[in-house]
């Protein structure tokens, strides 16, 4: 009892000594999220089937940027040096885009690809924490940051949305895109701030293949995530 008495007041006052301050914040963001790698493409057909009335995107792996958008809260502590070491936690939903330019239309006595415009977006739910290590510079009356960590996404499902519209009607996909549970994207953030408001913008890098589980040539799909928010200072 009394060795673990004394490893917590030592712990306790290694904190103290090792941190200045600490702050808790919410965050809002919003950015762009797409895919990379070789399965990654700009444009797509949408497969119809006609007789049951369902379709899917043949890759949905879209390379184009889609709206995506998130809230997290965050802890931070910061040492005497303005060392920085933080924690957010938070949830967001990433969208990819590809561009459809054509539907293949089967089903009965039919079976022709034809032109259509459109596009699909994969929407990946995700609960995300970042840990990250940083410093604070001062500048007059701001604040400016730079912080390091990685991205823990875990997701609660994907999901490909499409449409497309040819000469003669409209087409909509909604399936089931779920491949991985665990998605791991090196994180760098510049932030600024004023008294209790700020702003940041992060890049983050997946590093894990979205068609892993494929079989039958090279597939290769990684996110890659643009984001921008901005944060309020709860307390200080």
């Amino acid at each position: 009892m009394k060795k673990y008495l004394v490893i917590g007041v030592l712990l306790v006052a290694s904190l103290q000594m090792f941190g200045q301050k600490s702050s808790v914040n919410v965050q809002l963001n919003s950015g762009m999220t797409r895919f990379y790698g070789e399965s990654a493409e700009a444009t797509e057909i949408i497969n119809y089937n006609l007789e049951k009335e369902d379709g899917y995107t043949n890759n949905p792996y879209g390379s184009k940027f889609g709206l995506s958008y998130g809230a997290s809260v965050g802890y931070t502590r910061t040492s005497r040096t303005n060392i920085r070491f933080g924690l957010d936690v938070g949830y967001e939903v990433l969208r990819s885009k590809i561009s459809i330019d054509g539907v293949w239309l089967h089903g009965g006595m039919i079976d022709e690809t034809v032109p259509a415009e459109g596009w699909t977006y994969m929407n990946l739910n995700f609960m995300n924490i970042y840990p990250r290590v940083g410093y604070e510079f001062a500048s007059f009356d701001k604040i400016i940051t730079l912080d390091f960590g990685v991205d823990y996404g875990y997701c609660l499902k994907a999901t490909e949305k499409g449409y497309a519209e040819t000469t003669t009607r409209e087409f909509e996909t909604e399936r089931d895109r779920t491949t991985i549970r665990t998605d791991f994207r090196p994180r760098v953030q510049i932030g600024i701030a004023r008294n209790r408001i700020g702003a940041y913008f992060g890049y983050s890098v997946g590093v894990v293949n979205y068609k892993s589980a494929f079989v039958g040539g090279s597939f290769r799909a990684y996110t890659n995530v643009v984001r921008v928010g901005v944060n309020f200072k709860l307390y200080q």
